[in-house]
């Protein structure tokens, strides 16, 4: 087996900067008692200003005035390498992460799909740079030296034991994962690299540290199996958008809708699925939360089209209150099913198909807005469709008796020279079940203008002809 270890070092500097519309201004985050707060992490514009990690509040402030601080946020950093997660199952069926900063995926078998390696490496690093995440990469035969190389040299790739136990030889002690306890025991003997920790007798470690450490030297290396449970999509997507101030106007949404749905988006990619309908979550201070549902034809993933849909719900209802926190949950997931496109697509590039057409009408007008007619089993031509808003699964079969293109509101009677009969009649006798009962000879007839109709007289009779539609 192959796995890259992707380590993300600031994770939840990263879940902070994907929430900011600049994050190229300086931030940092901070955390600690109310009047010892200091400085966990900075950004850097942040740290070109002089903020470090560890330095207190207030300095970080008097060095950087326009400094943004926000509070430590260890959940958003959790979520976030959740989502880590999501996007990097697309990549493998195998992927597992740590409750720190690191996940993993295996990428063996994925070679031939996404290889060679330096292709692949690519496409995995561009996704972590659209997706916001500062991080560090590393190939290797186990987990842990996967880690450990992607800590220590950035983009190296190992792909026997051999060479990754000289690979780690290299690696310093602080870099090594090991208890704190334990790195401080071996500092103390002297021990400033991976190789020194190596060539100690296994004996002597398992008297003075137990048999964890000789067992983590052994999964580092290979000699034993580094079993991991493996990360496993949900079968929804929930994600939220907390506001330091209220939000009162929509335009104030649109910067965390397309956050959000890009989030969305990746998740989807990754279990291979779509989103048909998605609700907009709008939290307030003092009332219950809100929402608006946004539908489209088919499932989709696309961001930039689930974007423009739900930005158009979002311009088409008013906001009912000022918004403290803003969210999008999806609980049903259908399976992804790329449109078919004709080798020599007759359809002018960016032109948009009727799904894609009547998804957007509808969030713009309202579902109701926008309908279809659907068959209706009922032999009355008037009662023989019915509005639906979306025309689901295959039409059925044409009728076998003849019908017109266009059916007329209301019948009119039919002027002029007696027509030629060309077809019936056709005897439609039904709606005594609900009072609006018909007994009428239909026939198809060529008028003396040429023109083809839809006519009928009462049962029995020869007319007076009553005009019910036009064949085309």
């Amino acid at each position: 087996m192959l796995w890259a270890a992707i380590h993300l070092p600031r994770r939840a500097l990263d879940a902070a900067l994907r929430r900011q519309p600049d994050p190229a201004a300086p931030l940092a985050l901070a955390d600690g008692p109310p009047q010892r707060r200091v400085v966990v992490q900075a950004n850097d514009s942040a740290q070109d200003a002089g903020v470090r990690a560890g330095q207190p509040l207030a300095a970080a402030v008097a060095l950087c005035p326009g400094l943004v601080t926000l509070p430590f946020d260890a959940d958003g950093a959790s979520r976030l390498l959740d989502l880590a997660c999501a996007w990097a199952y697309r990549y493998s069926g195998q992927v597992c992460r740590d409750e720190a900063d690191t996940l993993w995926l295996e990428v063996g078998g994925s070679l031939g799909l996404f290889g060679p390696w330096p292709r692949f490496e690519r496409l995995l690093r561009d996704d972590l740079r659209e997706l916001g995440l500062a991080h560090t990469l590393a190939v290797a035969p186990t987990p842990l030296g996967a880690l450990c190389l992607a800590r220590f040299r950035d983009g190296l790739a190992v792909r026997d034991t051999a060479r990754l136990r000289r690979a780690l030889d290299a690696l310093p002690l602080a870099l090594a994962p090991f208890e704190p306890a334990q790195r401080e025991a071996l500092a103390a003997l002297g021990v400033r690299r991976l190789k020194q920790v190596f060539a100690l007798p296994r004996a002597g470690l398992r008297r003075r540290f137990g048999a964890g450490l000789p067992e983590l030297l052994d999964k580092l290396t290979g000699d034993a199996p580094d079993l991991r449970p493996c990360y496993q999509p949900p079968d929804f997507f929930e994600a939220r958008f907390e506001f330091d101030d209220e939000i009162r106007y929509h335009t104030g949404l649109l910067f965390p809708l397309r956050r959000l749905i890009g989030d969305l988006c990746a998740f989807l990619v990754g279990r291979d699925g779509g989103v048909q309908r998605f609700e907009l979550v709008y939290e307030h201070e003092l009332r219950p939360p809100s929402a608006h549902v946004v539908g489209a034809m088919a499932a989709e993933r696309d961001p930039a089209r689930l974007f423009e849909l739900a930005k158009l719900v979002i311009e088409r209802e008013s906001i009912p209150a000022p918004v403290r926190a803003f969210g999008l949950r999806a609980t049903e997931l259908p399976p992804f099913v790329p449109a078919g496109r004709d080798l020599f697509e007759a359809r002018p590039a960016g032109a948009m198909d009727w799904p894609a057409l009547q998804a957007r009408l509808q969030a713009r007008l309202g579902e109701q807005a926008v309908y279809q007619w659907a068959p209706h089993a009922d032999p009355r031509p008037e009662h023989a469709q019915r509005r639906v808003a979306t025309l689901r699964g295959k039409l059925p079969a044409p009728p076998s008796l003849p019908r017109p293109t266009w059916l007329l509101e209301r019948p009119i009677p039919l002027r002029g020279p007696a027509p030629e009969l060309l077809a019936g009649p056709e005897r439609i006798e039904a709606g005594w079940w609900d009072g609006d009962d018909v007994r009428r000879d239909y026939y198809v007839v060529r008028t003396a203008e040429g023109q083809r109709a839809w006519v009928f007289c009462a049962a029995g009779e020869r007319g007076p002809f009553m005009l019910h539609g036009w064949f085309a």
